[in-house]
Order: structure tokens, then sequence, then C-alpha cells
């Protein structure tokens, strides 16, 4: 997986690979395929971010909205 962007965001979402796989993987899927290439998820902590997805260069980003 190919990531950028917010570090704080970054690590929550690998906490969030070894906490609950397989809603990551459904936040992965869904920023690829919804309309506006982009999800928002919180941490464990309650800090709210935002996945992109940007198809042109096949990566992630991970932002604050």
């Amino acid at each position: 997986m190919n990531l950028v962007g917010d570090e704080l965001g970054i690590q929550a979402l690998h906490a969030m690979k070894e906490a609950n796989r397989e809603y990551l993987r459904f936040l992965m899927q869904e920023a690829r395929t919804v309309h506006e290439r982009q999800v928002d998820f919180k941490a464990a902590d309650g800090t709210k971010f935002r996945l992109s997805y940007v198809d042109a260069e096949g990566r992630f980003v991970v932002s604050r909205p």
C-alpha cells in the first residue's frame, strides 16, 4: 500500500491494520470506488482523517478534512 501525507493519519491506518484488517480493506476499497475518491475515518483517539485515492499515481493520500 503506497501511503503519503499526514504522519498521524498513516500511523492510525497502521494501527487499524493490526486491530481490524477487514475495516482497513473496506476503507481502501471505498476510496478506490466512490465518485469523490475519498473517505473519512477516525483514529482510535477520535481524530478525523481523510483517505483519498489518486488514480493516476496509484497511491493513497492521508490528510485531515
